[in-house]
C-alpha cells in the first residue's frame, strides 16, 4: 500500500477539524454557548483533560481555549488520522500477503 495514505488521512482530519472547530471558534471570539457545545463534542478527551488539569483556565482564558482546543485538537486529529492510515496499511498489507 501507499506510504502516503497515513499522511493524507491525517491531513484531511486536521483540515476537517480546523473547518468545523477552528473557524467557528475564531468567528465567535472564543465565547458563547454554541462553540462550547461544539468543542465539547469534537474534542471530548481534551475537554476532560482540561477540566481535570486546568479548570480555571478552561473557564476564564480565551487564549488557553484557542491553544488547547483549536491547536492541540487539530494535532490530535492529525495523529488519529495518521494512526488510522497506518492501521489500514497494515491490515491491507496482511490481506495482500495472504492472497
Amino acid at each position: 500500500m501507499s506510504r502516503k495514505l497515513p499522511i493524507i488521512i491525517g491531513t484531511t482530519l486536521g483540515i476537517v477539524h480546523i473547518a468545523l472547530v477552528g473557524i467557528p471558534f475564531v468567528q465567535s471570539g472564543g465565547g458563547g454557548e454554541a462553540i462550547g457545545y461544539q468543542l465539547l463534542f469534537a474534542d471530548f478527551p481534551l475537554y476532560l483533560l482540561a477540566e481535570l488539569a486546568f479548570p480555571r483556565l478552561l473557564l476564564n482564558s480565551v487564549l488557553f481555549n484557542f491553544l488547547w482546543f483549536v491547536v492541540l485538537g487539530t494535532i490530535l486529529y492529525c495523529i488519529i488520522g495518521y494512526a488510522v492510515g497506518l492501521l489500514f496499511n497494515r491490515v491491507s498489507g496482511k490481506q495482500n500477503a495472504e492472497t
